[in-house]
């Protein structure tokens, strides 16, 4: 296998294995094994399991770093992009978001994935006093755990985030 192919692979039965038995209940023998490798070679595409773990979450946690919206325009702009673009990735990756809120507590030390995409979230909302900076991002967070979380309602996605948008994010802006 070639470099890129065998780290394609280790990643894919990492992400598999990750989801199904957690972090501390897969072990790098398990990945090697379902990618098809050994366990040596997996050690030379990775120095260590958590390497891998980033590397499979990453998606989730960069999610934000794609917004398209430069940091301090409209912030209109900025949560319409990240809640209608955004949302049908984090949608599609369900599992993936799952494993990131599920493992987000990493340990003494260690970086918090969660902690990691606010900060990230907060450094496009810095034209806002901290407290609505805080309440903004605890309302998008909410909407999108609970969008990708609890069970679907009669209403499309596209429905539900324009109606998030307008009924509640839009007037706290505006005010």
């Amino acid at each position: 296998m070639k470099k890129l192919a065998t780290q394609e692979a280790i990643l894919a039965a990492a992400k598999e294995l990750f989801i199904a038995h957690g972090y501390k209940g897969t072990t790098t023998a398990q990945i090697a094994k379902l990618a098809g490798i050994s366990e040596m070679t997996l050690f030379r595409h990775f120095a260590k399991k958590e390497d891998i773990f980033r590397r499979v979450i990453d998606p989730v946690v960069s999610f934000v770093d794609r917004l398209s919206v430069a940091k301090h325009e409209n912030l209109k702009q900025i949560v319409t992009e990240l809640l209608q673009n955004r949302l049908p990735f984090l949608l599609e990756e369900k599992d993936l978001v799952r494993l990131v809120v599920l493992e987000s507590y990493v340990g003494e030390g260690q970086s918090n994935p969660i902690v990691e995409v606010i900060q990230k979230l907060a450094a496009h909302f810095t034209i806002l006093q901290q407290e609505e900076r805080e309440l903004l991002i605890r309302l998008i967070a909410g909407f999108l755990l609970s969008a990708i979380f609890l069970p679907k309602r009669q209403s499309s996605d596209k429905q539900m985030t324009e109606s998030f948008l307008h009924s509640v994010l839009y007037p706290l802006l505006d005010s």
